[in-house]
């Protein structure tokens, strides 16, 4: 299914999709120098490393070092707490073996998986739409923030799931589009959505949706080979986790710990009914970012209007039916269900950017800016109402609403946090206390330096704490002085845990010292 406007022969789009693959060699230069020229500037300290990375290099610095898979706890091997799956524990381990533990080490790997994705996002935007579509959805994620906090660059620079999943779901894609009549890409296929499936759970039911819908579609059309090559992939994804599952239970056997189930944890993310986070989900959807499911309505009717045709689909429009319901189903999770955490819209929004190029591409006849230009004079001189003009209104009112967001972005990003803090207050807890001496924090960054046992909350506690941000009164019952620590460090997640604060108001602690964002405590022994 090609984009549904053409522009003028001749034009500068229909040049850029005619022209060789050398264009495809600048833009992968382009990208490369783009992430790796924005990534690398303060790399080990902006943004400065925090709670959701500090688990993961935990893991794999313990890895590294200790040959066990997991954290510790006072000294003693422990399971990995709330730390990242296995690919990206391992990303990180892998780069800690070939280049030393530290944060630049681990920053690496994410850039790594951050100019995968890209490329892999233009190379099947390239192949569904054409080069100028696939440009202008690297243009749409790249230049235009939808929220400094999720920009995939800002994200890319971190040691989080997303950008290592989007690398291996874009991946499966790019091999279906040719496994046709070749097995051994179906295979790769099977191989790359098996790893997006273990690298983030999360990641399962959209998935499913993506290619059991996509059967359903391909069914009633008829095409039963293409419902038969989707069975296979979604078995053989299913079936592929769970060996790659087995494969990694067999090589950490002996040097990891059982992790103890952590009971609402998918509840308190993934099925949330607060009307207020309702509320804040559906604005960002649909008021500050409504040119994703407006790309993803358009599309949807242009599937829509070919689905009653009787010849056989291309392998083209089977990805972009697959890509479709993907993306739709994780946004539509995002606004309605999710604990709104605007990062959880990333993976929808990022394999959303093709189709609203697509939409711009063809509400604009190519990107003619020209066309767009006479179309609205027109509507205003003659006052008559056309479909073009009303694309053309649209298209303006996308632009000005997107311009107003990355406007309030612009003034709502913060300079550069110095995450010398980190490095300080690691280095006075490694040289102004005993070795012997306990460490308690929340704040999970500090174990890639910490040089001392250190004790934290079980991963329940997690649990007890989002339950509470989200209204609920039932308190958080973990004890921070019931392993005994002879310290207690409290960084912005120590804070936002709450634990700590009734010690403070009660004087069961008292301050040592404060350093930067972190403040270091000791007992009061009575």
């Amino acid at each position: 299914m090609a984009a549904g406007a053409s522009p003028a022969a001749g034009s500068v789009v229909e040049r850029l999709d005619s022209a060789s693959s050398v264009v495809d060699g600048v833009v992968a230069g382009f990208l490369f120098l783009f992430v790796f020229g924005s990534g690398l500037i303060h790399i080990e300290s902006f943004p400065p490393l925090w709670f959701d990375e500090g688990w993961t290099v935990c893991v794999a610095r313990t890895w590294v070092e200790l040959g066990h898979y997991g954290c510790l706890l006072r000294g003693e091997p422990a399971p990995p707490s709330l730390a990242a799956h296995f690919p990206v524990v391992a990303s990180v381990a892998a780069s800690f073996t070939l280049f030393g533990v530290g944060v630049w080490q681990t920053r690496l790997v994410g850039l790594l998986y951050t100019l995968g994705a890209f490329l892999l996002l233009y190379a099947l935007a390239r192949r569904l739409y054409g080069r100028s579509i696939a440009i202008a959805a690297l243009a749409l994620l790249l230049l235009v923030p939808l929220k400094w906090s999720i920009h995939p660059l800002y994200i890319g620079r971190q040691v989080l799931g997303e950008m290592p999943l989007l690398c291996f779901l874009l991946a499966g894609y790019v091999c279906f589009l040719r496994s046709t009549h070749r097995p051994l890409w179906q295979v790769a296929t099977i191989g790359c959505w098996a790893l997006a499936w273990m690298t983030k759970a999360q990641v399962a039911p959209f998935l499913v949706a993506s290619i059991a819908g996509t059967m359903v579609v391909m069914s009633l059309r008829g095409d039963w080979s293409v419902v038969g090559r989707l069975a296979v992939a979604m078995i053989g994804s299913w079936g592929g986790c769970r060996l790659l599952l087995y494969v990694k239970d067999w090589l950490l056997a002996g040097h990891i710990m059982p992790h103890p189930p952590v009971d609402g944890m998918t509840e308190a993310i993934a099925l949330v009914f607060v009307p207020s986070i309702r509320l804040e989900t559906i604005r960002y959807l649909f008021v500050s970012w409504p040119e994703y499911p407006l790309g993803l309505a358009y599309a949807a009717w242009r599937v829509g209007g070919t689905s009653g045709s009787v010849a056989k689909v291309s392998v083209e429009q089977t990805v972009q039916t697959m890509l479709l319901l993907l993306a739709g189903s994780w946004l539509a999770w995002f606004a309605f269900l999710s604990a709104g955490e605007p990062r959880y819209a990333l993976p929808g929004l990022f394999l959303a950017a093709p189709f609203t190029a697509a939409l711009f591409h063809d509400f604009t006849r190519g990107f003619d800016v020209a066309f767009l230009t006479r179309t609205l004079t027109g509507l205003l001189r003659s006052r008559h109402v056309t479909r073009q003009g009303i694309k053309a209104v649209v298209v303006v009112m996308l632009l000005v609403m997107m311009g107003w967001v990355a406007v309030q972005e612009r003034y709502a990003f913060r300079a550069r946090e110095d995450d010398r803090d980190l490095f300080a207050v690691t280095h006075y807890l490694n040289t102004a206390t005993p070795p012997t001496a306990v460490i308690e924090t929340y704040d999970s960054e500090l174990f890639l330096f910490l040089h001392r046992p250190y004790t934290y909350a079980p991963p329940r506690a997690l649990v007890e704490i989002i339950r509470r941000e989200q209204g609920e009164a039932k308190a958080v019952t973990y004890d921070p002085l019931e392993s005994r620590p002879d310290y207690l460090v409290v960084g912005e997640y120590g804070r936002w845990a709450g634990f700590y604060k009734p010690l403070i108001a009660q004087n069961r602690v008292r301050l040592v010292t404060s350093i930067g964002r972190y403040q270091i405590y000791e007992p009061v022994r009575r």
